[in-house]
């Protein structure tokens, strides 16, 4: 199976510094290696409903869209800044419609997730490492726990956009995804 990276951006910033230090990491890719990049702001995903114990069917439209780029992606890459200590609202909406999708038998998605790779790219303002220690530590919990492999996580420091290309984790973005 070839490559086929989905990058998953959920900044509400266009031309963020999570997305630039993520390109830079997808520029390195191997030659012929696939990428999409799916921005989850636009068009925004609709609320999530909890809808236990029957479930919410095939996903459609916007939700079916993110949905098939899910299924067709080897390799998942979550591009997030962090605001507040955690991840913006538009990728935790993800992860919620992602876990309504489980309880659809007919889509079959745990088991095609564990065929997947996870990677997490963020940006943040405070110097301070310790910072995206939570949000990793829930995306990796919820990789491991869906049986996902978990790829790594490339974190860099950059306030006003394009701050990021002075972070050392931008050169080091060239051997992140490799």
């Amino acid at each position: 199976m070839s490559k086929r990276f989905l990058f998953l951006i959920s900044s509400a910033r266009t031309t963020s510094n999570s997305e630039m230090l993520a390109r830079k990491a997808a520029e390195a890719l191997p030659s012929g290696t696939q990428t999409h990049w799916l921005n989850l702001n636009t068009p925004a995903l609709p609320a999530y409903r909890d809808l236990r114990p029957r479930h919410s069917g095939v996903p459609m439209g916007r939700l079916g869209d993110v949905f098939s780029h899910v299924m067709l992606a080897s390799d998942i890459v979550f591009v997030a800044p962090i605001y507040w200590y955690a991840f913006p609202a538009p990728l935790h909406l993800m992860l919620s419609h992602l876990s309504g999708w489980l309880d659809v038998p007919e889509l079959k998605l745990h088991a095609t997730l564990q065929d997947k790779s996870v990677y997490l790219i963020t940006a943040r303002a405070d110097p301070d490492s310790t910072v995206p220690v939570q949000a990793e530590a829930m995306l990796r919990r919820s990789t491991d726990w869906l049986g996902l492999r978990w790829g790594g996580a490339l974190h860099g420091v950059g306030d006003a956009s394009g701050d990021i290309t002075a972070c050392t984790s931008f050169a080091a973005a060239s051997d992140f995804l490799t």
